[in-house]
């Protein structure tokens, strides 16, 4: 099976007619963030709205919504239209992409959890009543629990939407590295229904600081997805950050857990995140794990390496 690299231009997006009547064929993005950013937003907002009427609902079950509705509903449709059905099931494979070796799962799964864990004990000193039996119960919970509950109605619906769709597509027409640049501030904007209730000055302090640190890890996924052709992959990645630090939503993560009065170690992933993705661009010169004659030249699964490097 010999296909392009993950973010490359496809063939099917190459083969459509240039002069289709239909605006979502001539502009899948905006069409996909006219709907991520209205109906996708209602979901995420719909708490906020409550709360200001003095109805508590919980948070969690719209914010799968959003992400559901928002994110993969419009991903999986424009992609239909735009590449038509052999565009989808291009994305659908890469979505279900398990073949990849070892130490990218490796990878995925503990590089940044450790080096969060690593940089909070450095920072914060080591959490108190770590017997054995605390630490099982802990990374059972507070760690493999949360990545189950936050892989597939969340962080791998996210990133067949974000990395799958919209930083292909704008690697498309720019470089890996600007590709990631223009995905991480609207990246952000999808965590915007975070900063409600703060003001005008600190809603959009607190956006700039969340984009500064989301997309150096747009920098990582975009690598990662170059590399391996697997959404599975980036999304266990995802999913792996943030059970290390935050959670699901339902439960803490393993960082909250250990550190339940430290603003710290809930932000711990995304300062790692931040520092790994400034080192893939200094080590790929900005590449991000696809070199030029990679748009030209489709490559098989094997060619492709599937390996971490």
């Amino acid at each position: 099976m010999s296909h392009r690299s993950a973010l490359a231009p496809s063939a099917t997006q190459k083969s459509m007619p240039t002069s289709s009547p239909s605006w979502i064929q001539r502009h899948p993005l905006l069409a996909f963030f006219a709907w991520f950013f209205t109906v996708g937003q209602a979901f995420a907002f719909f708490p906020v709205v409550m709360a200001n009427r003095g109805v508590e609902v919980p948070h969690q079950p719209f914010i799968l919504g959003s992400t559901l509705v928002g994110l993969l509903l419009p991903a999986l449709v424009i992609t239909r239209v735009a590449d038509g059905p052999e565009g989808l099931r291009a994305l659908l494979r890469r979505a279900v992409e398990v073949r990849v070796s070892a130490g990218w799962y490796a990878f995925a799964l503990l590089l940044v959890p450790v080096l969060s864990v690593g940089l909070s004990v450095g920072l914060l000193g080591r959490p108190t009543d770590l017997s054995p039996s605390i630490i099982g119960s802990t990374l059972l919970s507070s760690f493999l629990l949360q990545i189950l509950l936050n892989l597939v109605p969340n962080n791998w619906t996210e990133e067949v939407a974000w990395s799958g769709f919209v930083q292909r597509r704008f690697q498309d027409r720019h470089s890996p590295f600007q590709a990631a640049l223009l995905a991480g501030p609207l990246f952000a904007l999808q965590h915007v229904s975070a900063v409600a209730g703060a003001t005008l000055g600190g809603a959009v302090f607190l956006m700039m600081v969340m984009a500064l640190l989301v997309t150096p890890y747009r920098f990582v996924t975009g690598w990662v997805y170059n590399r391996t052709g697997s959404l599975l992959l980036v999304g266990l990645l995802h999913a792996a950050g943030n059970a290390a630090a935050t959670g699901s939503g339902f439960m803490p993560g393993l960082l909250r857990s250990l550190y339940p009065e430290s603003q710290l170690a809930g932000m711990a992933h995304l300062l790692v995140f931040a520092l790994v993705g400034i080192v893939v661009v200094i080590a790929t010169r900005g590449r991000l794990g696809l070199d030029s004659a990679a748009r030209a030249q489709p490559r098989s699964v094997d060619e492709r390496g599937l390996e971490l490097g």
